[in-house]
């Protein structure tokens, strides 16, 4: 082969591979942030007496509560022991959980997720002390996928929480289930350090933990060519 022939060899090599490469688009990536729909703040529990009464007590509800935007996780308890030799314990008992849903209806597929807010402020009670701390403390330890609102929130799917107070936790495969319709989606739950009460065991302390949430935003990473109903 002479050096004409190798030159237009190698011309034609390049033209073809320039047609070939030409042949596949560009694949163009999205990053939308979406605000929660709802945040469902719920304070299931027990209280009243328990031993040797002859009347029920009535302790009032925690006076803890979450403001507008806001998710609250944790627990306080109110615990009265009753005089001996026959005890009437008053007690109250409430556990914090959270449901913090999106709307991801218009979404066929995605690329990568993950679920970003931040502690903004906590309180323990301990020995018969409030105080709080700078920067807040995360009291709760899972997040997961609500499949029920009914009792306490109810969830599966639970994944242990990392440090915080700031967060910024891949949720992909969680969004994708819901995308897909193999997970109903009713948000994610936030729970902990405690299960729900235990009406058979009721807890003997005047303790609380509670942690406040809030900035929540679902960072969804997309191709909108995949995904004709979502913001192109």
């Amino acid at each position: 082969m002479n050096f004409t022939t190798r030159s237009f060899a190698l011309a034609a090599a390049v033209v073809l591979a320039v047609t070939f490469s030409g042949c596949d688009k560009p694949v163009h990536l999205k990053t939308l942030e979406l605000d929660p729909t709802d945040i469902d703040n719920q304070g299931p529990g027990s209280k009243g007496s328990k031993g040797v009464c002859f009347s029920e007590a009535d302790p009032p509800l925690s006076t803890f509560s979450a403001g507008p935007g806001e998710a609250m996780v944790g627990f306080d308890n109110f615990f009265k022991a009753g005089s001996q030799p026959f005890p009437c314990d008053d007690f109250r008992a409430q556990v914090f959980r959270a449901a913090v849903v999106f709307d991801v209806k218009d979404f066929d597929s995605v690329v990568s997720a993950d679920l970003v807010f931040d502690t903004t402020k906590s309180i323990v009670r301990s020995n018969g002390e409030t105080t709080g701390s700078s920067p807040p403390k995360s009291f709760a330890t899972l997040l997961g996928m609500v499949t029920s609102s009914s009792n306490g929130i109810e969830f599966d799917r639970e994944v242990p929480f990392p440090a915080g107070p700031s967060f910024s936790i891949g949720v992909s495969s969680q969004v994708r289930d819901w995308v897909d319709g193999s997970h109903t989606n009713k948000g994610f739950s936030l729970t902990g350090p405690t299960g729900l009460v235990d009406h058979n065991n009721i807890p003997e302390n005047n303790d609380a933990k509670i942690s406040w949430y809030k900035n929540f935003k679902l960072r969804i990473v997309y191709n909108p060519d995949q995904n004709p109903n979502a913001p192109q």
